[in-house]
């Protein structure tokens, strides 16, 4: 039985999302933002307790953090939730476009704001690192794997699609 090129891009999509995990794994171990202040560097995982301590005492007065802070979560629970959803977002048309849209926003509203806190950081003290990229690069992968989600086509009995 031949396969259906609506298959062959739900498996590429897969493939993709799961990429796109595993690199959102990687971004826990490794360097975050280098302080440029001799061992001083924060890893991917302490990220957590920082956003704990925001949820627990919030400040609404920084819009960037609340920004970076509810795209970093949108975005982890959809890269983590995608590989495992792709028969409800080929079932479900709106079900993939409130995923596509939201993956859309939080790569850019996350990536958007870390770059501008960045862009003016004079170069001998903090630098975005390796986990900044993986973050970045998980986030696309989770992207593009949803748009290659595809629907396959149910035929009727006499050759024409439902």
């Amino acid at each position: 039985m031949p396969t259906t090129h609506a298959r062959r891009m739900n498996l590429i999509a897969l493939a993709v999302l799961l990429t796109g995990l595993i690199s959102l794994i990687a971004f826990h171990g490794m360097v975050f933002v280098d302080r440029g202040l001799g061992d001083e560097v924060v890893y991917g995982w302490q990220v957590w307790p920082e956003i704990w301590q925001f949820i627990l005492d919030p400040d609404f007065s920084e819009l960037g953090d609340l920004i970076m802070i509810s795209a970093f979560l949108t975005s982890v629970l959809l890269i983590v939730i995608a590989p495992f959803a792709i028969p409800l977002f080929r079932a479900s048309r709106l079900a993939w476009w409130l995923a596509a849209i939201v993956a859309g926003t939080a790569l850019v509203g996350l990536t958007g704001v870390l770059l501008v806190d960045y862009s003016d950081v004079p170069p001998d003290a903090e630098k975005l690192g390796s986990g900044f990229f993986c973050l970045v690069t998980s986030q696309v992968l989770n992207f593009l794997g949803l748009l290659f989600i595809r629907r396959e086509q149910v035929l009727n009995q006499d050759g024409g699609s439902l």
